[in-house]
């Protein structure tokens, strides 16, 4: 029994050799446009992407310095005093008075405390690939500060 319909084949025209040439590849003009958006992108993410990775490592800073505090803090509790360091002393981490404290970011920033019996300051300043100007600071009393330049990413904390 049929019901009348056909089999319908469609067929593709053979491409010509003049068709398979226009569509080998990028001409030089498609491929300079590439770049060139590319190079547009890259100029804009990079420097924002820089940006985020300073930012990233001085709030890592700042949480070695709550660290470092707490060691300060821990010390007092014991003693009633804290240790006296005359002048700014780098901290690593292990160090006497700071056993149990180790800072995340030892390779980006130099952990100093200066104090007395009563009051401590403990500082954070940045080396190599962080800024120089990027000085992050906690004392006794809570206060914190950061570059108002914002060197660190960000002016306070």
């Amino acid at each position: 029994m049929s019901f009348g319909f056909t089999k319908i084949v469609l067929k593709r025209p053979l491409a010509t050799a003049a068709t398979r040439r226009a569509f080998a590849g990028l001409t030089l003009i498609e491929m300079m446009i590439v770049v060139a958006i590319v190079a547009i992108l890259a100029s804009i993410a990079l420097p924002s992407y820089k940006s985020y990775v300073t930012k990233s490592r001085a709030q890592a800073a700042t949480s070695d310095l709550v660290g470092m505090a707490l060691a300060m803090e821990n010390t007092f509790q014991k003693t009633l005093s804290y240790p006296v360091y005359s002048a700014y002393t780098t901290i690593a981490g292990g160090a006497t008075n700071f056993t149990s404290w180790t800072p995340s970011q030892a390779s980006y920033f130099t952990y100093s405390v200066i104090s007395t019996s009563s009051t401590f300051t403990v500082r954070a300043v940045g080396t190599g690939a962080m800024s120089s100007s990027c000085i992050l600071t906690l004392t006794h009393a809570n206060v914190r500060s950061a570059p108002a330049s914002g060197a660190c990413g960000f002016t306070s904390w």
